[in-house]
């Protein structure tokens, strides 16, 4: 079955210049380098490697990540370190979104050491507009659980875990474009 929100293309020329967005949300292009997904929304512009090969005679694509936005100001940061640092063993829930400048949203919500979850409709204009997703794991590491992978699958954006708050804070940081996931740096993101 095809998918109405995905095209699917083969690089024939230069790709320095990808023709522009075709409406889907989703752009599979296969290159002389491998496969690619291409995205974007207002505030983002992404074409990352899915899959390694090389597929001879076929250009290759150099892939990218575009943040609009200037980065989150490390200021951002400390106070969602604060009140994670505040609510002890349980997780928190952030969303950020731009809009001339970053805004931070703690939306209400249920929490304990093991999950937490908004209690706002999905629907609500702060949880549609976010750009970046960020909970804390508290005490455990900064890594994506499983359940954290349920939970983010179909979205378009960027996810942060905050974790090992009572020794050093860290936080990890990936892409989410829909079904795939990409580890990128916290520089791409935060400012330090």
């Amino acid at each position: 079955m095809i998918d109405p929100f995905c095209s699917h293309n083969i690089t024939a020329s230069d790709t320095s210049n990808l023709p522009p967005y075709s409406g889907k949300l989703q752009e599979y292009w296969m290159a002389g380098n491998g496969i690619f997904l291409r995205s974007h929304r207002p505030e983002l512009e992404v074409c990352l490697e899915i899959a390694h090969c090389t597929v001879g005679n076929l250009p290759q694509i150099q892939p990218y990540f575009r943040l609009v936005p200037p980065k989150v100001p490390a200021s951002t940061i400390s106070e969602i370190i604060r009140i994670c640092l505040e609510a002890g063993d349980r997780e928190v829930l952030f969303y950020l979104s731009y809009d001339n400048r970053w805004q931070l949203h703690v939306p209400p919500q249920t929490a304990s050491r093991t999950s937490v979850a908004a209690m706002e409709s999905s629907f609500h204009s702060t949880y549609e507009t976010a750009l970046i997703e960020i909970h804390s794991h508290a005490r455990a590491p900064a890594c994506f659980s499983t359940q954290d992978d349920i939970e983010e699958s179909g979205k378009f954006r960027i996810f942060a875990v905050i974790g090992s708050l009572s020794d050093r804070p860290a936080i990890s940081v990936r892409l989410g474009v829909y079904d795939c996931f990409f580890n990128i740096p916290i520089s791409w993101i935060f400012a330090t």
